[in-house]
């Protein structure tokens, strides 16, 4: 690809030795985006995704390896697990939640999805593991009730993780579900630039939007919170991609982290013309079996003097050049 250039999606590679190399090569056109992904210290053992007896794929591409490992990350495989689930709570407003894994390289600090975690060996190492539900097709396949239906994908996990440039399971299940009889209303939340890769199935969707999370305008703040997530610039990329592919796009400022300038911060997101903007500070704990913000991520705020207040007074300055920006559940509202 000569007329290529390389975008570097992630953080500097001094973030963490085990962090993937993931490399996105882009050319002049928008729609033409190669993904490349090689992930250090990874140790491949040839298992069947979604495989039948043909070793074809349950939608009819080749089988792909799963990897043992992604960066620090133990890869298991789950034939059993379900990936749709009646949305609830906060996410009450959807008929289901889909999640294509459990766990999530990414580990943020902040990260409230951990509390879900049963296993408290595996709740302590959030980051540190992943789960792929490799009966996802097969389910969703099968479903009889998710065609106009809103759902939400995905609520306690990120299906761009980096694992996902590997295995392409959130890629398996839109070309499902942009299938004119499984169409649903569709939200999807990540924070990865991979979901470029996938706007071409994601257009054909006729009610869909993508939700992506951007915590602060900081790079030193984003590595301190969230040092193996993709670097601020990339996901801001990825929403102007979206936006010429003509697809409805939400900014994500959850939870906001220690603000360099919120002003300057609110201009450079209003120039992505974002359809939503939506707002929340850390959540604390209301009692010992309500999800919350983890306690690493309320320590290193403290070393920064972020307070509610901070975050209320940067909300005031942000509206003034947001005047759609909204905070908590109403911002989540389903397509």
């Amino acid at each position: 690809m000569s007329n290529s250039k390389q975008l570097d999606l992630w953080s500097d590679e001094a973030d963490s030795p085990s962090t993937p190399d993931f490399v996105a090569h882009r050319t002049t056109d928008t729609a033409d985006i190669h993904f490349v992904s090689a992930f250090s210290r990874v140790e491949s053992v040839p298992l069947t995704l979604f495989a039948d007896s043909n070793n074809r794929s349950s939608v009819g591409r080749s089988v792909q390896e799963i990897p043992e490992k992604a960066g620090r990350a133990k890869v298991t495989v789950k034939e059993k697990a379900h990936v749709l689930s009646r949305a609830q709570g906060f996410m009450g407003d959807y008929d289901f939640t889909l999640n294509p894994y459990s766990g999530c390289q990414f580990g943020c600090a902040y990260c409230y999805a951990a509390f879900f975690v049963n296993d408290p060996e595996k709740r302590q190492d959030w980051g540190g593991w992943v789960d792929v539900k490799t009966n996802a097709i097969n389910e969703l396949e099968r479903s009889r009730s998710i065609l106009g239906r809103k759902i939400y994908m995905s609520s306690v996990t990120d299906p761009y993780q980096p694992l996902e440039a590997k295995v392409g399971l959130t890629r398996e299940i839109l070309q499902v579900l942009s299938s004119p009889t499984k169409m649903p209303r569709l939200v999807v939340q990540t924070r990865s630039p991979l979901v470029e890769r996938d706007l071409d199935l994601l257009s054909k969707l006729e009610h869909v939007r993508i939700n992506m999370t951007v915590t602060t305008d900081s790079e030193t703040i984003r590595k301190k919170f969230e040092p193996l997530c993709p670097a601020i610039e990339g996901r801001l990329e990825a929403l102007r991609a979206a936006k010429m592919a003509g697809l409805k796009t939400c900014v994500c400022i959850t939870p906001m982290l220690p603000l360099e300038d919120p002003e300057i911060f609110a201009c450079r997101l209003a120039e992505l013309k974002a359809d939503i903007y939506v707002t929340q500070p850390f959540k604390p704990s209301n009692g010992p079996f309500a999800a919350s913000t983890r306690s690493m991520a309320l320590e290193i705020a403290e070393e920064y003097n972020w307070t509610l207040h901070d975050y209320e007074h940067a909300v005031s300055v942000m509206r003034a050049k947001l005047p759609n920006l909204y905070e908590g559940r109403e911002g989540f509202m389903p397509e």
